[in-house]
């Protein structure tokens, strides 16, 4: 869906709220009360917009913020912060690192769709300008519809797969260590075995076509992760 709102909070009578007046003005609601479940919904959902409580039970609301704005889909999306009177220093902050905008409680309904709205229009603005789509030879990555083509017949990834394919294909001749491929995909806390890379990275090639004797797409970096060829 292209009008799906992130909203992370952990007070029960605000997300009513949010919720509420959200789905009043058409949007649909993915809702999150930890970080935990937010990074969940990032992972296999496309979304427009984040509404970001800064305190949350688990984790900082700036931690989120950072994972959305180095997320290799997901960092253009328009995020609005929300704050109480007393916490400028945490607006500020919000701003600096990446939000949109940020709404103060209480805040009249129409102020917060006025704000999300417009925060949407220059995150889509973002988007036309950055390009959703990367060409390479007889592939096509379509970002924002999610969609990788060969010779224009579409190849069906996982959300994972895309992500990591994504990742390696936007920095083309740069080795991405295994690691960084799995801070990319997993999460705030997710830190397994990095040979859980190595297992997407296998699928993928299958799927495009690699072999181990012939790699058209994707070259292993002895001891330190892949790279996407020129």
């Amino acid at each position: 869906m292209d009008n799906q709102v992130l909203v992370v909070e952990d007070d029960i009578i605000s997300m009513k709220l949010f919720n509420a007046i959200l789905n009043k003005y058409g949007f649909s609601v993915l809702k999150a009360t930890n970080g935990a479940e937010s990074i969940e919904s990032l992972m296999n959902n496309k979304i427009v917009a984040a509404i970001l409580d800064l305190a949350l039970p688990d984790t900082s609301g700036f931690e989120i913020l950072k994972y959305i704005r180095n997320h290799p889909i997901h960092k253009n999306i328009a995020i609005l912060i929300v704050t109480v009177n007393h916490d400028k220093l945490d607006t500020i902050l919000g701003l600096e690192m990446g939000a949109d905008d940020y709404i103060t409680k209480p805040f009249h309904h129409r102020e917060l769709i006025a704000r999300l709205n417009a925060s949407i229009r220059r995150s889509q603005a973002i988007e036309d300008k950055t390009g959703p789509i990367i060409a390479f030879h007889d592939l096509e990555i379509n970002v924002n519809k999610r969609i990788i083509k060969k010779n224009n017949e579409v190849i069906n990834f996982s959300f994972k797969e895309f992500e990591i394919l994504y990742l390696l294909a936007s920095n083309p001749g740069k080795v991405i260590h295994r690691q960084t491929i799995l801070d990319k995909i997993g999460g705030l806390d997710y830190s397994p075995d990095t040979r859980v890379v190595d297992m997407h990275i296998s699928s993928i090639r299958k799927k495009l076509g690699d072999t181990k004797k012939q790699k058209h797409y994707i070259d292993t970096v002895s001891g330190i992760g892949y790279r996407f060829r020129e």
